[in-house]
């Protein structure tokens, strides 16, 4: 028997196939199965795809992913956030009803952030940040990333505080940039519910973010970042 399969299920079943690591690795961020399954349809829909029960071709059996456990640690919790994709409306693509490639589709570039050269991070007669850092030892990308805003709003009293901001903070400390910064920003947010990033230009501390640096930090290492 002929294979019915079209060329553009095939071609959405190899590309699937090719990106499943990351998702995988993505997925595995969030604990709950519920936030995984969410997560997953929605990096399926940012590579082109319906969803996740989509991505096969229809005469295909049904396929059983099994996601590995995520590996703790600091540097995979880094990589992690480098990982979990925007899904905004203006960013995901959906398919086309003309029946045109997703493949053939043009995706936005990545976009390259450049770090703040203006920045003063020893203001006299106030904290510098490296002080601020030594004493509130933030281990995690999530801890790096409210400390920064932290202290960029509450100590230097910057007005509006953007993803070149938290870079210089990051520069300034020899910390390893987040390859996605803009993305990690917005997963503390989301994860942790320290910062508000609605406005990505003027980014803000929510009153939870300010307690955990005034009052909370160092974090206890048995305390999940």
């Amino acid at each position: 028997m002929a294979d019915a399969t079209s060329p553009d299920d095939r071609d959405s079943f190899d590309r699937l196939l090719d990106a499943m690591p990351r998702i995988a690795e993505a997925v595995n961020t969030f604990s709950s199965e519920k936030n995984q399954r969410a997560a997953l349809d929605a990096l399926v829909r940012a590579i082109g795809l319906a969803d996740a029960g989509a991505a096969a071709p229809p005469a295909s059996p049904p396929i059983s992913i099994h996601l590995p456990a995520p590996e703790v640690g600091d540097d995979a919790a880094e990589d992690s956030a480098d990982l979990v994709t925007k899904t905004s409306p203006a960013q995901t693509e959906s398919p086309k009803s003309n029946g045109t490639s997703a493949s053939k589709r043009r995706r936005s570039p990545a976009r390259k952030w450049e770090p703040v050269r203006d920045i003063n991070f020893r203001p006299a007669d106030k904290q510098s940040f490296k002080d601020l850092v030594a004493e509130k030892q933030p281990a995690s990308i999530d801890q790096k990333n409210i400390i920064a805003v932290w202290w960029l709003e509450q100590v230097a009293e910057l007005k509006e505080i953007g993803v070149g901001h938290v870079l210089a903070a990051y520069k300034e400390c020899d910390w390893r940039e987040p390859s996605y910064p803009d993305n990690a920003l917005q997963v503390t947010a989301s994860r942790e519910h320290w910062l508000d990033t609605k406005n990505m230009k003027s980014i803000l501390t929510t009153p939870s973010g300010r307690n955990v640096v005034q009052f909370d930090m160092p974090l206890k290492k048995d305390k999940k970042a």
